[in-house]
C-alpha cells in the first residue's frame, strides 16, 4: 500500500512541476533542414550546420512544486560556436505547436548574427513574447532568447568544446547510432585519490562532478556505459595519467608490417590541402601513397554475380553506338540526291560554295571518361546485414559497374581511398584507363580490404588529376562513399568538409563534373553543400547499391 501510494504520490507531483505541453511538443529533427536555411541565409556562412545541444545545469530559480518533484535540474540550452548553432532537442513550453515552431526560427534568426530590427522579425518576436506573458503574468524575468533584440548576437558561445570522436567504428563492433549532441569540456590533472569521498562537507554532496576512467589504452573498457554515461555529465574532463601501469597493454598498430601491407608506387605525391580558418590553400599538406592490393590473382566474376552481369551486359550492349546514315556530307560513299538538287540550285543562283552532296554511313561514338572512386574507410568493415558487409556491397559494386562498361565503348577507371593523417592518403590502383578490365583486375577489387579514415579532399585532387589527362570532351568524377570526410587530426567536422568542397570546386573548374553516390542516411546534412543538390544521390538500402550503381551511370550519361 505504502509503495503504491508512493507512487501516485511521485506521478501527481512530477506532472504538476512539469511546465511543458508534451501534446505541442517539436522535434529539432523534424526543423532541421528549414533551421538550416535560415541560418545559412541571415549569417551568410555556407558552412554552418544545426546541431544538437547537450544538458546543462539549470541555472534558474525552480518552482517549489519542482524542487519537491526533483525535476528541473537540467535544462537544454541554445548556444552557438564557430561551426555550428547548437539548439535543444525539442521545444514544448507553449501549449500550441506553431509556436514552438516559431520558437525554434527566432533562435535560428537570433543565432545567425543577422540584423533582427526588421517589421517581419518584430511581428515574430511579439507574438512570441505575447504568448509568453500570457502563460507567465507573474514573471519577473524572461528566457534569454526572448530578451528584447539587441544588435548583437545574445547567444553565448561555447567556452569549451571536446573535439568529436571519428565516426568510424572498430572492425568487431556493431554499428550503432550516431550521436549528435556537443559536450563542453576542460582539462585538468589526474586525480591523485588523497582526497575523495572519505572526506568532504555535507553541503557539497551535489555539487561533485562525476569522475569515470576511460582507458584509452585497451578496448575492454568494464564500464559498457561510458558512452551513456559521457551524455549525461555536464562537463567532460580530460586528464592525462602519467603513471605506469601494472596490467598488460593491448596495441593496436595503424599499419600492418611491410611484408603484409599493400604493394606501394612510388615515393608518393603532395598535395595541397585548404584550410578555411585561414582562408588558404596549403601547399604540400598531404602526401598520397598510390598502391596496389596485396595478394591480387586473376579472378572470375564471382557466380552469385553472372546472372546480374550478364543482363547488364545485354542492356549497355543494346545501348553502344549504330551505325547511321549521315546526309550533306562533303565525302560519302555515294550520292545524297537531296543535297545535290539542292546544290544544283544554288549554284544556278550564283553561289559556289563547296559541294556537300553525298551520304556515309558512320559509328557514332561518345567521347566520355569516367573515373570511379571508391572509400574503403574503416567504417566499410560494418554489417549491413546478416551476412554482408559495407565493403562486401562495394566490392560488388565495382564488379557489377565494370562489367557493365565493359561492354560500351566508354573508357573508365576504378580506384578506391582510405587515410590515416595526412602523411599517409592510401591510393588503390584497381584498374586505370590504360589497362584493361580482366581477371587481374577483378582480383585487385577482390583483394581490398577496408581500413583507417577518410580523407577525402587529397583523394579527389589526385583523381582530379587523373581524369584531367583523359582527351575525352566529357568527363565524369564519381565518388562511392559511406560517410563524411575524417581523419585522426584536425580533418574532422567542418575542416575536413571544406577542404573537401574545395576539392570539388577545383574539378568543377578543370572541366569535370563530380557526382557522389552514397549509402550513409545523414548524407542531406553535409553532401548538398559539397556536391549540390542534384550533385548527389543516396542508396537507402546499402546492398541494392551493385544494381543501382550501373543503372545510375547510365542515367547519368544519358544512355
Amino acid at each position: 500500500m505504502e509503495e503504491w501510494v508512493g507512487k501516485a504520490w511521485h506521478k501527481l507531483i512530477t506532472r504538476s512541476a512539469n511546465r511543458e505541453y508534451p501534446q505541442a511538443r517539436v522535434n529539432l529533427e523534424e526543423m532541421r533542414k528549414t533551421l538550416g536555411i535560415v541560418l545559412r541565409a541571415l549569417s551568410g556562412d555556407a558552412g554552418l550546420q544545426v546541431r544538437q545541444s547537450s544538458e546543462i545545469a539549470n541555472g534558474a530559480r525552480r518552482s517549489l512544486m519542482q524542487r519537491l518533484a526533483g525535476t528541473g535540474l537540467k535544462t537544454s540550452a541554445a548556444w552557438r560556436d564557430a561551426d555550428s548553432l547548437n539548439l535543444p532537442d525539442s521545444i514544448a513550453i507553449f501549449p500550441q505547436r506553431e509556436l514552438n515552431r516559431e520558437l525554434y526560427l527566432w533562435l535560428a534568426v537570433v543565432g545567425s548574427g543577422g540584423v533582427l530590427h526588421t517589421p517581419f522579425l518584430q511581428s515574430r518576436y511579439q507574438r512570441l513574447l505575447t504568448a509568453w506573458q500570457t502563460l507567465h503574468p507573474d514573471a519577473t524575468e524572461l528566457p534569454l532568447s526572448l530578451i528584447h533584440p539587441p544588435t548583437t548576437n545574445p547567444l553565448p558561445a561555447a567556452p569549451s568544446l571536446a573535439e568529436p570522436a571519428p565516426p568510424e567504428t572498430s572492425p568487431n563492433s556493431q554499428a550503432s547510432a550516431e550521436s549528435t549532441k556537443r559536450q563542453r569540456a576542460e582539462r585538468t590533472e589526474m586525480p591523485d585519490g588523497k582526497s575523495g569521498l572519505l572526506m568532504f562537507r555535507l553541503e557539497s554532496l551535489f555539487s561533485w562532478t562525476e569522475y569515470i576512467p576511460v582507458d584509452r589504452t585497451t578496448e575492454d573498457d568494464p564500464n559498457d556505459d561510458a558512452a551513456r554515461a559521457a551524455e549525461d555529465m555536464d562537463v567532460i574532463t580530460v586528464a592525462r595519467d602519467r603513471k605506469a601501469s601494472s596490467h598488460k597493454i593491448k596495441l593496436n598498430l595503424d599499419l600492418p608490417s611491410a611484408a603484409y601491407d599493400d604493394i606501394p608506387q612510388g615515393e608518393g605525391i603532395p598535395l595541397p590541402e585548404w584550410d578555411y580558418r585561414q582562408q588558404t590553400l596549403k601547399p604540400d599538406h598531404c602526401r598520397l601513397q598510390v598502391m596496389l592490393p596485396r595478394d591480387a590473382q586473376e579472378m572470375v566474376l564471382p557466380a552469385r554475380l553472372q546472372t546480374a552481369a550478364r543482363k547488364l551486359r545485354r542492356r549497355f550492349e543494346a545501348l553502344q553506338p549504330r551505325r547511321e546514315w549521315l546526309n550533306h556530307q562533303q565525302e560519302g560513299v555515294e550520292l545524297d540526291t537531296d543535297s545535290y538538287i539542292l546544290h544544283l540550285a544554288e549554284r544556278k543562283r550564283g553561289k559556289a560554295d563547296i559541294p556537300a552532296v553525298y551520304r556515309d554511313c558512320r559509328e557514332q561514338g561518345r567521347d566520355l571518361s569516367c573515373l570511379l572512386l571508391a572509400d574503403f574507410s574503416m567504417s566499410t568493415d560494418s554489417w549491413v546485414s546478416n551476412h554482408a558487409r559495407v565493403v562486401d556491397v562495394v566490392r560488388d559494386a565495382l564488379l557489377l559497374f565494370a562489367e557493365s562498361l565493359g561492354a560500351t565503348s566508354d573508357r573508365f577507371a576504378l580506384y578506391g581511398f582510405s587515410s590515416l593523417n595526412r602523411q599517409q592518403v592510401r591510393f588503390y590502383r584497381l584498374k586505370s584507363f590504360a589497362e584493361r578490365y580482366d581477371g587481374l583486375a577483378r582480383g585487385r577489387i577482390m583483394a581490398t580490404q577496408p581500413g583507417y579514415y577518410t580523407r577525402m579532399g587529397a583523394a579527389i585532387r589526385y583523381a582530379t588529376q587523373l581524369l584531367e589527362k583523359e582527351p575525352s570532351q566529357q568527363k565524369l568524377l564519381l565518388l562511392l562513399t559511406d560517410g563524411k570526410p575524417n581523419d585522426l587530426d584536425i580533418y574532422e567536422g567542418r575542416y575536413g568538409l571544406e577542404d573537401t568542397r574545395m576539392a570539388l570546386q577545383e574539378a568543377r573548374r578543370k572541366g569535370l563534373k563530380p557526382f557522389c553516390v552514397t549509402i550513409d542516411d545523414k548524407a542531406e546534412d553535409y553532401l548538398p553543400r559539397l556536391f549540390g543538390q542534384n550533385g548527389w544521390v543516396l542508396v537507402k538500402k546499402a546492398e541494392e547499391l551493385p544494381q543501382k550503381l550501373p543503372q545510375l551511370y547510365a542515367l547519368l550519361t544519358g544512355r
